[in-house]
């Protein structure tokens, strides 16, 4: 089955956009990547030096779904 994603699956999005998806705050998001929680988690993009996470797409919205906080 594939999925209708409002997005294609395999982009990537910024912390303030994901959190606002799953309804939780960027704290939360970045605590959930750090124990391996939600998956889909790059941290090299643009530079790996920078700090900056980005999440992929795909696995934020299949993991607002097992939450029950679909968009």
């Amino acid at each position: 089955m594939v999925k209708d994603y409002p997005t294609h699956p395999d982009l990537y999005m910024d912390p303030v956009d994901a959190a606002e998806i799953l309804g939780v705050a960027t704290s939360t998001l970045r605590s959930w990547a750090r124990t391996g929680r939600l998956d889909g988690v790059v941290d090299w993009f643009p530079d790996p030096t920078n700090g900056w996470r980005y999440y992929r797409a795909g696995d934020v919205y299949d993991f607002a779904e097992q939450r029950g906080t679909s968009t």
